[in-house]
């Protein structure tokens, strides 16, 4: 049996404090600055959009004040001999302010990524059963066939206070049930050990399946033990678009916070690679998982969301035109309570001739049930302030509020 640590999945997560180091370079060696802010989170949202670069990408304080973003080192004299010589195009989308820096301003790196722990997450498929241990928890969780083209995810368990056994998806409808494909694939079905809750003695068993498909789907279901009961439960978290949840210990508590883009927002009001989608946390609670993104001790993660959004924007000014990224920009700055001067953007900047999102029927039938061609596209301003309302981006800008009054 394998000897695993607690999973701890800090993807992208910021490490405060690191041991002394000499940032001061010399000769050719370089750093890539990408850029710099006053502010530390915005200086962090930054560097975590880059990631291309996330094998060394780093937040650094430096002498005038500044957080300044920066990559490397890199044995360069210039931007143009980092690109000619960079055979996985790394460097193809930089600012037009980038430059090259020996360092001598620099003090101390104060954000990295941390590196993802994938030897950690486990896959399990209809051929392999995944088998580990983390403490007194050790735990074996493979798949089960259910007839001929399905099966289901069974685990077995046993911790300081008994054993456990779960059978997943064996009672769910047959629709849903893991298909012969997903069965076989060990790519399809994995499983963590990861620290929801900062009081519980044994962490939570994260156990992931995705259901094949362009972008979608990944189902989620936690495993845990609350810290007052004497069984282990099953909490069936969001079903999310690609891999689902990355985690994050936020707030400093020893437990991970569960992170994700909402959504909501993908085909919304563009296509899927033309949507920005606010960044959506959560954390496990009372037996449920619920949205935490408005409490105050998550303030700093949503600014370092809304940053690396502008500088996507700032990469690609166009996007200030599209509707499919000023819907998750306005829906970022009224989580800040940003909303009335982002709105007044949205209005100067968005598509008006865009025909993509939300339609009414002029026959007043339901959209599903509406003639092709009785179907009319709902003036943007309008429609997004809706959505808005309706996925509780609240308060409403005053001027979207008009919209739907």
């Amino acid at each position: 049996m394998r000897l695993l640590s607690v999973f701890v999945f800090l993807a992208l997560a910021a490490t405060p404090g690191v041991q002394a180091e000499t940032l001061q370079l010399s000769g050719q060696q370089h750093w890539l600055a990408l850029a710099s802010d006053r502010n530390k989170d915005v200086a962090i949202g930054i560097a975590r959009r880059q990631y291309n670069l996330q094998d060394s990408i780093r937040v650094v304080s430096s002498q005038n004040g500044y957080f300044a973003v920066i990559a490397g080192p890199y044995q360069a004299h210039s931007i143009q001999e980092l690109r000619k010589n960079d055979a996985n195009n790394r460097f193809d989308e930089l600012p037009k302010d980038a430059l090259l820096s020996h360092g001598g301003n620099y003090i101390e790196t104060i954000w990295h990524p941390q590196p993802k722990l994938e030897s950690d997450r486990l896959a399990y498929s209809l051929n392999k059963a995944a088998r580990f241990s983390a403490g007194a928890l050790t735990l074996t969780v493979k798949v089960e066939k259910l007839g001929a083209d399905a099966g289901y995810t069974s685990v077995d368990g046993k911790d300081g206070q008994g054993t456990f056994h779960f059978d997943l998806g064996r009672d769910v409808p047959e629709d849903q049930m893991m298909s012969a494909k997903a069965l076989i694939s060990d790519s399809y079905n994995q499983v963590a050990v990861v620290r929801l809750l900062p009081t519980a003695d044994t962490p939570q068993i994260i156990i992931t399946n995705f259901t094949g498909g362009a972008h979608c789907c990944t189902q989620t279901t936690i495993l845990t033990r609350s810290p007052r009961s004497e069984s282990w439960a099953a909490i069936s978290a969001a079903t999310l678009d690609g891999d689902g949840y990355w985690f994050e210990d936020i707030n400093g508590d020893g437990a991970q916070e569960l992170l994700s883009a909402d959504n909501a927002f993908f085909y919304a009001f563009d296509s899927y690679a033309g949507s920005f989608a606010p960044l959506k946390i959560s954390r496990l609670s009372g037996g449920r998982v619920e949205d935490i993104s408005e409490d105050h001790s998550m303030r700093s993660r949503l600014v370092q969301d809304l940053a690396g959004m502008e500088f996507s924007a700032k990469l690609n000014p166009e996007l200030w035109k599209s509707n499919g990224f000023l819907a998750g920009w306005v829906a970022s700055k009224i989580r800040l309570g940003q909303g009335d001067e982002a709105w007044k953007t949205f209005i100067a900047n968005y598509d008006k001739k865009s025909d993509f999102g939300p339609q009414s029927c002029t026959t007043g039938q339901k959209i599903d049930d509406c003639p092709a061609d009785k179907m009319k596209p709902i003036p943007t301003p309008k429609a997004l302030a809706q959505f808005l309302q309706d996925k509780g981006y609240n308060p409403l800008p005053k001027a979207a509020e008009a919209e739907i009054q």
